[in-house]
């Protein structure tokens, strides 16, 4: 299964640019601290040399004279990181909020939907601030206040979901033969609900990074940790004598960005069956 997803998304040039893209930048996050392997907080050269001014420092130096292309690595580790495991938190409320209110409806549906409404009432960002804001700024804050504020969309796709699959043939040919509601949600629902769950979650990465990005250029993030939006927020005031500081890390974020979002829509493409018999 895994060996043919594979394959149509390496047929899909979209999808395999997003993973090109995608290996670049984790060989960029593990192998790349074998090459810049200095402490990124360190002063390592002059301040404000440009990229190409002296070979050890390939990508320059910021204000303080730290080098960019070990900021750049150590920040291409702290974003994965910080998206994929707030990605992980935000899918597992959701999926558990939507399967429970898609299975079970009645009042247990609407008062569900009520939390996830209430969450939605507030814009993702502000309650991801406000959340960082009032407990102390670190790694570990800020992958939950990620995850805590981007589950309500899954929730809402996974229970369209299973209100779908709940009255399916199969669904109750397993409830006739005596399987407990449990077992019906994690081995026959589920699993048939996950592929556009498993889409939603690409893109959610994608959007995790950039709210971890801007909630360290507004002074949020951890203070001990260089990421991308450190070094932008570090470079702001430099950006017209010196706009490769904010410039490099920003076009590092895009491009990750860019390759889960490309990433999404193969996966998009390769799991809706709805496209796969339009193709054919």
């Amino acid at each position: 299964m895994y060996l043919a997803l594979l394959k149509e998304l390496l047929r899909n040039r979209a999808a395999a640019a997003g993973l090109a893209l995608l290996l670049a930048t984790l060989l960029a996050a593990t192998l790349g601290r074998f090459w810049f392997p200095g402490d990124p907080w360190e002063m390592s050269g002059a301040p404000m040399l440009w990229p190409g001014d002296d070979a050890a420092n390939p990508l320059g130096t910021d204000l303080m004279g730290r080098d960019m292309a070990t900021g750049l690595v150590s920040g291409a580790g702290v974003s994965l990181m910080i998206g994929l495991v707030s990605t992980l938190i935000a899918a597992g409320a959701g999926i558990t909020i939507g399967a429970l209110g898609g299975f079970y409806r009645g009042w247990t549906d609407a008062f569900l939907m009520r939390v996830t409404e209430l969450f939605q009432t507030v814009p993702q960002f502000v309650l991801a601030v406000v959340l960082v804001a009032i407990f102390k700024p670190s790694v570990a804050t800020a992958t939950f206040a990620i995850g805590i504020v981007s589950w309500p969309p899954t929730a809402r796709l996974v229970r369209s979901e299973f209100l779908a699959l709940r009255e399916r043939g199969f669904v109750e040919a397993a409830r006739a033969l005596g399987m407990g509601d449990f077992r019906l949600i994690v081995t026959q629902i589920l699993p048939n609900a996950l592929p556009p769950v498993i889409v939603i979650a690409a893109l959610n990465i994608a959007t995790a990074i950039q709210t971890e990005a801007a909630l360290s250029f507004l002074g949020l993030g951890d203070p001990n940790v260089m990421s991308w939006g450190t070094i932008i927020g570090n470079g702001r005031e430099q950006v017209v004598d010196a706009w490769y500081i904010c410039g490099l890390p920003g076009i590092a974020i895009v491009l990750v960005v860019l390759a889960f979002n490309l990433l999404g829509e193969g996966l998009n493409d390769a799991l809706n069956p709805h496209l796969r018999e339009k193709e054919t």
